[in-house]
């Protein structure tokens, strides 16, 4: 870590989870992809990851509780869920075998992925009666690229945006099923001792907080500005950022 990021450590955690929470207010994700994506210029990419656990687990927790419908969120996606667990249970463990060039490159490729396919007008479109065979193929995916980064959400997000659901079922899903692939990931983080709650705590729950804070605002806000203009803004500056990851990790 450079002096810079020293001596402003704390302030760099502080901006970067609140405008990650206001982010994840809005739409309801982005919360570890935009956190990972700013923290990644001033500390290593593996910390990065670890950082967002907290936040995350915290955060999802309360966006699927405050959803409409708990049960049918349930009875709609447990077989999507119960694949990516899975899948994360697995690929959660290879973390601490990549380099931090490796995990650049992983983030980075995931996010330019995530830009690929939602800044496109239409696209991909999944009906409802083929996501028996879809829910397995993203719960895999969601686990691979989610395992090593703590961003399985961009799959999902591509995954649910197909299915062109309400704006309303699209939120309360994503915080169930970030909520339920925290479990996996946390335990193969634990397991192969990335993840040191004693080393990290603290920064975790000071980046919970403004998180939290980001998160009320971006609520506030959700209905009272246009979330297309938003997303496409967000989208770009994802693309920018997934391209400068993959070139450190290159050259």
């Amino acid at each position: 870590m450079s002096e810079f990021t020293i001596e402003y450590y704390w302030a760099i955690v502080a901006a970067t989870f609140f405008v990650a929470g206001i982010v994840k207010g809005v739409l309801g994700l982005g919360l570890p992809t935009v956190a990972i994506t700013i923290l990644t210029f001033f500390i290593p990419p593996v910390d990065a990851v670890m950082m967002n656990v907290i936040p995350v687990l915290i955060l999802n927790s309360w966006q699927y509780y405050q959803a409409e419908d708990h049960l049918f969120i349930v009875k709609k996606y447990w077989r999507l869920a119960a694949w990516m667990v899975a899948s994360l249970s697995i690929f959660s463990f290879v973390t601490v075998h990549l380099s931090n060039e490796v995990i650049k490159l992983w983030i980075g490729v995931g996010i330019l992925s995530f830009f690929i396919t939602n800044i496109r007008t239409g696209g991909w479109y999944v009906p409802p009666k083929k996501t028996r065979f879809w829910d397995p193929i993203v719960g895999i995916i969601s686990g691979f690229v989610g395992g090593p980064t703590a961003l399985w959400a961009i799959p999902l997000t591509i995954y649910l945006i197909s299915a062109r659901i309400s704006k309303r079922e699209f939120v309360d899903t994503m915080g169930f099923l970030l909520l339920v692939g925290c479990v996996p990931v946390i335990f193969g983080y634990v397991s192969t001792e990335i993840f040191i709650l004693s080393e990290i705590w603290i920064a975790g729950m000071v980046a919970t907080i403004f998180a939290i804070v980001g998160f009320v605002l971006g609520q506030q806000i959700r209905d009272k500005i246009s979330t297309e203009l938003f997303r496409k803004l967000l989208l770009w500056m994802f693309f920018v950022m997934g391209m400068r990851m993959i070139a450190v990790s290159l050259f």
